[in-house]
């Protein structure tokens, strides 16, 4: 019909959308977020569930963060995940309360789709899979209001990698139905500092607040040979005087190894591998009650630093 009208009145009309059309589309935008916490905003690149609003928001420049790749469960009053990894950098934090009479799954299949990019799922579980929801609210991801009935969670940990292969971003999203049933859902995006591959030496006492701060480290200047023998050792002199300015702590040696073949192989020559790094430490005076043999084999292959697959990592012993 707009087809019969005279050309003035279609011009005029267009005038008028030309004018009008910007202001309706930033109106919108704005009552997307209007009920926003005070300076918050999405993640560029994830786009929120219509309608939802950010109820918390937090970014922290830098911190350590527990990035839990594992069913959640109490083991020595500590609550730990069945894998999980230490990490460094960035952290954005989100919390978007989703709008009555959508379910989690709805919310979780939204925010799957609306992260941009290719990635990579390091961990997945619904509902009692994941274990309690309140160890998740409370211990994991720090928010009190994601704790609800554990048939009603849902988690998943992603990463993506930059042109050189690393891993630059981490992307754990949580969402919950509470009793109430409201809908939370928390987006967490870690950008990880690279702390391990930074050039330069490092001093005995950095490296022990590194440890005593992150729970672990990762040894450098440290490689080995087809048998698993030692080949070089340099990075272990850092290590023991690190681990001589605090007496009383106790610490694991753990090998990881990311090859094919046989898990349980694997764990094997990790547990060698971590038992040579053992006995070099004891031979430049460190306690042996102090250090534990552990090896891991292929079953922590994700880790803040890049290239992580094949590491000795010193991790605190409670």
């Amino acid at each position: 019909m707009a087809a019969m009208w005279p050309d003035s009145v279609r011009g005029m009309l267009r005038a008028v959308l030309a004018v009008v059309l910007p202001f309706w589309l930033a109106s919108q935008a704005a009552a997307q977020g209007s009920g926003d916490v005070a300076g918050a905003r999405d993640f560029s690149g994830v786009a929120r569930f219509p309608g939802a609003t950010i109820v918390q928001y937090e970014i922290q420049p830098a911190g350590n963060y527990r990035l839990a790749l594992g069913r959640l469960q109490r083991v020595n009053g500590r609550v730990t995940a069945g894998r999980e990894e230490r990490l460094q950098g960035k952290l954005t934090r989100i919390t978007y309360q989703i709008p009555q009479g959508f379910s989690g799954a709805e919310v979780f299949a939204h925010y799957l789709g609306a992260i941009a990019g290719p990635t990579q799922e390091l961990f997945r579980c619904q509902g009692r899979a994941c274990g309690s929801s309140n160890f998740w609210a409370n211990d994991i991801l720090g928010n009190r209001i994601l704790y609800g009935p554990e048939q009603e969670q849902f988690y998943v940990a992603l990463s993506s990698s930059n042109a050189a292969g690393e891993s630059d971003r981490y992307l754990v999203l949580y969402v919950i139905t509470r009793g109430n049933r409201s809908v939370y859902a928390q987006l967490d995006v870690l950008e990880p500092v690279l702390a391990d591959m930074r050039p330069g030496p490092e001093s005995p006492q950095a490296l022990l607040e590194r440890l005593q701060q992150e729970g672990s480290v990762i040894v450098r200047a440290i490689r080995f040979g087809e048998d698993d023998a030692l080949v070089e050792a340099e990075g272990l002199a850092l290590v023991s005087s690190a681990l001589a300015l605090a007496p009383e702590l106790r610490v694991l040696v753990v090998g990881h190894l990311r090859e094919s073949g046989y898990v349980d192989a694997l764990i094997t020559r990790t547990q060698r591998r971590a038992q040579a790094v053992v006995d070099m430490l004891e031979q430049t005076g460190i306690d042996s009650a102090r250090l534990q043999a552990r090896g891991a084999g292929p079953l922590a292959p994700v880790c803040a630093q890049v290239p992580c697959s094949d590491r000795i990592e010193i991790v605190l012993s409670e």
